[in-house]
């Protein structure tokens, strides 16, 4: 299986998607600046980075066994537009991804093949510019199996004003470091394509991280039918993206030996927070605009078995947000997942809700029917004056 890590970015016009595909591709751009002191046949951007997004030029670089090429674009409209995503084309990206399988192309009395090939793609792109490719193309990429392979980024503050989590800024050492070790593994990968031995090396896992990953496996496939229920294209293949994350974190982070359960932990919390920005992506995104939410002052219950009705009901409502947010704690969870899970009708789930709201116990963002949800810490001394405390969900 290659290594390869799709990676879809949404962020509006003017935060930085172009100084940060500089940055990110700085140790490659530095080699393509330092080749008039260098070698003829040394490594050039063009060598790294296919800028040429047609079907004959991308077939042309993997023509052949084991050829590789990758398609990083800063503003990705073209590529949208571009003969890759036409329809005779686009279901043959995904086996470039899977690896095994090979990919024929005829065209000018001359047939290209490509005999397990590794495609990376990595696009950014604003959300105004996505929105009406993805609407017009009415789900059929996301249905041949395209979309459901990339990790996906989402700032959209218009759309979705809270991000479940957002990475902490680095030091700029920390950036230097990450540049050097790229300039390393690039002139590695350079040496190997002008001898003769092969330019791809096999990884392997320790049993930690691979009984990990198989709980993970495991752990999504039950999730299937509840809170992947809307995402199950990309839901189904996150395991995977995990062992890709992991590999490039060991290759990148340690260098040599087995990949590490550490390594497979860190790349399933981004893989796993991933699904919920795809979600918003190619779910909420694709809905139409919400009503603003009517939220109307609660009046205490009158009657004692509607207390207790109501008490239920919360105690209820915690624990689904508790079993959507795993397998973090206080994780904002979708509201259409918790619904999904309660089965209420829309009355009771909102007055439920509202309750729990007033009472301290969660907070809610956005409107009534793509509201983010999550579980506050609970208050000390606290009494719920319905009926008896309400017991909140164990931390794991």
């Amino acid at each position: 299986m290659p290594l390869s890590v799709n990676t879809l970015s949404i962020t509006p016009t003017a935060s930085g998607k172009g100084e940060s595909y500089r940055k990110f591709f700085q140790a490659a751009i530095e080699i393509e600046v330092g080749q008039s002191t260098s070698p003829v046949n040394d490594m050039t951007i063009d060598d790294l980075l296919l800028q040429d997004v047609s079907p004959s030029a991308l077939m042309a670089e993997l023509d052949g066994h084991g050829k590789s090429a990758s398609i990083q674009m800063e503003d990705a409209y073209s590529f949208l537009r571009s003969g890759l995503t036409k329809p005779d084309f686009i279901s043959e990206l995904p086996r470039a991804w899977s690896g095994p399988r090979s990919m024929k192309r005829g065209r000018h009395n001359r047939q290209k093949s490509a005999s397990e090939a590794c495609l990376t793609i990595g696009l950014r792109i604003q959300p105004d510019v996505l929105y009406p490719e993805l609407k017009r193309d009415k789900g059929r990429s996301r249905s041949l199996g395209f979309w459901g392979r990339f990790l996906t980024f989402n700032c959209d503050p218009e759309r979705f004003p809270v991000t479940p989590w957002q990475p902490v800024p680095s030091d700029i050492s920390d950036y230097r470091t990450l540049m050097n070790r790229l300039h390393a593994l690039l002139s590695t990968t350079n040496d190997s394509e002008q001898s003769e031995e092969p330019t791809r090396k096999v990884l392997t896992m320790d049993t930690g991280a691979h009984a990990h990953l198989r709980h993970i496996a495991d752990w999504v496939k039950g999730q299937m039918l509840g809170q992947f229920h809307d995402i199950q294209d990309a839901a189904g293949r996150a395991a995977e993206n995990t062992l890709r994350l992991a590999s490039n974190f060991q290759v990148v982070c340690a260098g040599e030996g087995p990949i590490s359960y550490d390594m497979i932990d860190r790349a399933w919390a981004f893989v796993y927070w991933s699904l919920t920005q795809y979600r918003q992506v190619f779910v909420l995104a694709m809905q139409p605009p919400p009503k603003p939410v009517k939220l109307e002052q609660s009046k205490p219950p009158k009657l004692l078995h509607h207390q207790k009705r109501l008490h239920e009901d919360m105690q209820f409502m915690l624990s689904s947000i508790a079993a959507c947010s795993r397998p973090t704690i206080n994780q904002w969870v979708c509201q259409q997942d918790v619904a999904h899970r309660m089965g209420f009708n829309k009355e009771r789930f909102l007055k439920t809700l509202l309750w729990l709201v007033d009472e301290g116990h969660v907070e809610l963002v956005g409107d009534e029917d793509n509201g983010m949800i999550r579980i506050l810490p609970a208050r000390p001394q606290h009494t719920f004056h319905t009926g008896p405390e309400l017991l909140m969900p164990p931390s794991w």
